[in-house]
């Protein structure tokens, strides 16, 4: 996941006062394409599964804490894909 264009979802999101992060997402493509190697699906999913601790990490307005928080919910789903039984 980019953290930058996460942000910036957030940021999209409260700038037009959109009702959810999905519609958000949707205003930033139009000016911002999905970067490479991510999908608007597994955006949302990632989202989804972290909401609460992204939005405590934008909440603080500090762009690094909340790319550390990226990181970390990344490493939580590395280490949670690891553990599922391979198919």
């Amino acid at each position: 996941m980019n953290a930058n264009y996460i942000y910036d979802i957030f940021e999209t999101t409260k700038k037009n006062e959109a009702s959810d992060l999905t519609i958000g997402l949707a205003m930033l493509q139009v000016e911002k394409p999905i970067p490479e190697g991510m999908t608007e699906d597994s955006i949302n999913k990632f989202i989804g599964r972290h909401y609460k601790a992204l939005v405590k990490a934008y909440n603080t307005g500090d762009k690094e804490l909340f790319a550390g928080i990226v990181a970390k919910c990344m490493a939580e789903d590395e280490a949670e894909q690891e553990k599922a039984p391979q198919e």
